[in-house]
């Protein structure tokens, strides 16, 4: 298929008149060449007009092309940056979840009247206010209070301890803070 313009289509013309004046005359060359001729292939010829147009068409097919592409671009980034956002509230549930297990564990072995580790029962204190002071009122005395292996792990261990621990001397225990009636300590009135 052959595109050409207007003024191009005229000037063929015009060469095509002069080309079938000079056919006409005999000559032996062209009479022989003439029978060999091919069957004219197919034209399309359009104006300027409407090549601009088509021009035209076809530019604004590519700019929706290049739109439509830039919002799927644009979908799958949203969509990356709403699961990193889910993966991060997902881990910070995890920690939460993680630590609210500990507390729960530690207020058990206090409330079954067990010796708990200082830095157990500093990290259910900071960690949870709340269930510290639920499971101390909640504690039953014990005569052989088994000593309890502590739940946390080095992490929780390292970032528990504060300056006032680091000082010297051990925190009491459960029983000693509860046998202790003034001193600052929690004072329940729970009897033997």
């Amino acid at each position: 298929m052959e595109l050409r313009a207007t003024r191009e289509l005229r000037r063929n013309a015009q060469l095509d008149r002069v080309m079938g004046k000079k056919a006409d005359t005999p000559d032996t060359s062209t009479s022989a060449q003439a029978p060999q001729r091919q069957a004219p292939a197919d034209k399309l010829t359009l104006s300027q007009q409407a090549l601009a147009f088509a021009e035209e068409q076809r530019r604004q097919m590519w700019d929706a092309a290049q739109e439509r592409e830039q919002k799927k671009q644009d979908r799958i980034g949203g969509m990356l940056d709403a699961m990193d956002t889910q993966k991060r509230q997902l881990d910070s549930m995890e920690k939460k979840l993680d630590t609210m297990n500990k507390c729960q564990k530690i207020a058990a072995a206090v409330m079954r009247g067990d010796r708990v580790p200082p830095e157990d029962l500093r990290y259910l204190m900071e960690h949870d206010k709340e269930g510290y002071k639920m499971a101390m009122a909640m504690r039953r005395p014990k005569k052989d209070p088994k000593d309890v292996e502590s739940v946390l792990d080095e992490e929780d261990r390292n970032g528990g301890q504060t300056k006032e621990a680091d000082g010297g001397g051990e925190a009491p225990s459960v029983e000693a803070a509860g046998a202790s009636g003034s001193g600052g300590g929690l004072d329940l009135g729970i009897s033997e």
